[in-house]
């Protein structure tokens, strides 16, 4: 494992490279489904690398329990000169839970490119985006297209709930499909909820009822509000998905 990159090293110079985030509670959650990811982007953007997926899978395994980390959000950072495992906090709690999030819009916009499918160590924008939103009194912010389309927020997918309807931005957009929107999406199919993959533009925003976010570390989150559009406290099929989640 590498704690220290040269400046020679594509990381350093143009931040290059790539990362997963996995929840550790006994034992990572969705391991497998983050190191595919992990890999299926080296392939696609034929990012340089000196491991293969087996042995780094080894690695962060023994990396776990050599620690005896339970609990913990474990980053797995890749590049051209080796890798990094690296651990924190998770910063998610009850009191956020029963709150709920409040988001605003970024003031980034984005056009159609690759890399925002794929988790990349350059999130320059991820990180300006969500301290404009803390900034201005708000928990994170919601990056529209060019043409004012729904995407994500700074580190979360996000859906919409409407006449007991599942709605999420299409995955063909430039969107990071996380695991666990993945994962949502399986416990849909499984409880015969109707989830519709569609363009949500920003206009449309008050006509649903409820919403809520999701990633590897926070599960789903209610979104109390965007801007100035209030949802719903609680919502039946939220509390069927959230329960599949524990």
């Amino acid at each position: 494992m590498k704690n220290n990159i040269s400046f020679n090293s594509n990381l350093s110079k143009f931040g290059i490279g790539l990362f997963e985030t996995i929840k550790i509670e006994n034992e990572p959650k969705d391991f497998d489904s983050h190191m595919d990811r992990l890999y299926n982007s080296v392939k696609d953007l034929n990012i340089k690398i000196n491991i293969d997926k087996n042995t780094l899978k080894e690695e962060v395994l023994m990396y776990i329990k050599h620690n005896n980390i339970k609990n913990k959000a474990l980053r797995v950072t890749l590049f051209d000169e080796g890798y990094n495992i690296s651990t924190r906090d998770i910063i998610y709690n009850d009191k956020m839970y029963n709150k709920g999030f409040k988001l605003t819009i970024s003031p980034i916009k984005r056009g159609d490119s690759i890399i925002y499918r794929h988790k990349t160590t350059n999130y320059f924008e991820n990180i300006y985006t969500k301290e404009y939103a803390i900034k201005n009194g708000f928990d994170d912010a919601i990056f529209l297209s060019v043409e004012d389309e729904i995407l994500e927020t700074s580190m979360c997918n996000i859906f919409f709930i409407k006449d007991n309807k599942i709605y999420t931005p299409n995955e063909e957009l430039p969107i990071l499909n996380g695991t666990m929107k993945k994962k949502i999406e399986d416990i849909c199919a499984e409880l015969n909820i109707n989830i519709i993959k569609k363009s949500i533009y920003i206009d449309e925003i008050s006509n649903f009822e409820f919403s809520f976010i999701t990633n590897s570390l926070m599960g789903a989150m209610k979104v109390k509000s965007i801007k100035n559009i209030e949802y719903d406290n609680d919502n039946v099929l939220f509390k069927k998905i959230s329960s599949k989640l524990i």
